[in-house]
């Protein structure tokens, strides 16, 4: 019989529950962005949207199982007091939202918050504070931080405070999301694998400079309808440029390239012409695709990794039947991973659909010019 294993001090799962909830509260936001808001993650807080008109700061906590958000409870102490002390960044938010799984105690003072104007507020929380108890180390010190500030500030604050409790959990506000009248036009069984697709893109947007996660609502649509086109039995994906010279206006500049030194080493010098034609071509289609579709740059690079592991296989095969002792047989099987590599067949990829030979011949140039790959079949 199998025990239950004794939990590790570094299991840290329910703590990453709460990151991905909080990313399906992005989401679920993205999908009600107006246009010209723009979203912003882990900057203000949580979530802010920035808009002429609804601007909201946002704290998002979540707890497993059913949750009282009593009276004392730091989730709401410690976030009305990150926004007083910042009171400063909040000046433009025209609502500062607690956004939590829990619930109002049957006899809690906060009940009627959202109902009520900032003095009442600033009253339920002065009374509350003014109740000392045995056991005080971290409310305290949090209830003294937020009144050390000036009322005029605290008062400004509290009127923009709402508290939304019970919100939906990890379950339900994914049905929630997949509800939204955005997915009817994807299959039910496809629309999990579109939000998972979704949600990836949306986590490695602050990947690149300038580190940045904003996500304006110009921008979210534009990447929804891209990844969404992926699902839809009448999408034709991207259409690589068709209108690419074969040549580049400088043939010279491409010549002491680590491409085609690669070639050259192999003494397969009749093959240049065409290599730095395709990779010159790949790199002007990759130039000009990737200008007003956001996910082009990500299918790329998983294109590329993919292209590169392809690579890697085929050459293993003809390192298994190279005579490493024989100069003219590491140049023939050399010259043979060459040709199949050209060969390989010209499949779409995600967005790059409908591929095309040159460009993915230009890619496994672009391989061997970026990411190591050499063509010598006995070079480590």
């Amino acid at each position: 019989m199998v025990q239950n294993p004794i939990p590790q001090k570094n299991d840290d799962t329910k703590t990453k529950l709460g990151d991905i909830y909080h990313y399906y509260v992005v989401l679920s936001y993205c999908l009600d962005l107006k246009e010209n808001e723009t979203l912003l993650v882990e900057k203000y807080g949580d979530i802010s949207i920035e808009s002429a008109d609804e601007s909201k700061n946002i704290e998002v906590k979540r707890h497993q199982g059913e949750h009282t958000l009593s009276d004392r409870h730091i989730d709401l102490w410690k976030t009305l007091r990150n926004w007083v002390k910042y009171h400063h960044n909040m000046r433009d938010f025209k609502k500062m939202i607690l956004y939590t799984t829990s619930s109002f105690g049957e006899e809690s003072q906060l009940c009627s918050w959202n109902s009520v104007k900032a003095y009442e507020r600033l009253r339920i929380l002065t009374e509350i504070g003014l109740e000392k108890k045995k056991t005080e180390e971290v409310f305290r010190p949090i209830f003294e931080a937020i009144f050390n500030h000036d009322l005029e500030t605290i008062l400004t604050i509290f009127e923009k405070v709402e508290i939304y409790t019970d919100q939906t959990d990890i379950v339900d506000i994914e049905k929630k999301i997949m509800s939204n009248s955005f997915f009817k036009s994807v299959n039910k069984g496809d629309r999990k694998p579109f939000i998972d697709s979704l949600m990836g893109h949306i986590l490695t947007i602050p990947v690149e400079p300038p580190h940045s996660w904003e996500i304006s609502c110009e921008y979210f649509e534009s990447l929804a309808c891209e990844i969404r086109n992926r699902f839809t039995s009448s999408s034709g994906g991207l259409r690589l440029p068709f209108d690419i010279p074969d040549t580049p206006p400088d043939t010279e500049s491409f010549k002491s390239r680590r491409f085609v030194n690669e070639i050259r080493e192999i003494k397969y010098e009749l093959k240049i012409p065409s290599a730095i034609s395709n990779y010159w071509r790949a790199q002007q289609a990759i130039f000009r695709s990737s200008l007003d579709n956001p996910t082009f740059n990500v299918d790329l690079n998983e294109f590329q990794r993919d292209i590169k592991d392809s690579l890697v296989e085929f050459k293993s095969t003809f390192q298994d039947i190279c005579d490493e002792l024989d100069p003219g047989d590491i140049v023939l099987k050399s010259k043979r991973l060459y040709d199949k590599a050209m060969e390989m067949p010209v499949n779409d990829y995600h967005s790059i659909k409908p591929n095309r030979p040159y460009f993915q011949r230009g890619i496994i140039h672009k391989v061997v010019e970026e990411r190591g790959f050499s063509w010598n079949v006995v070079k480590k």
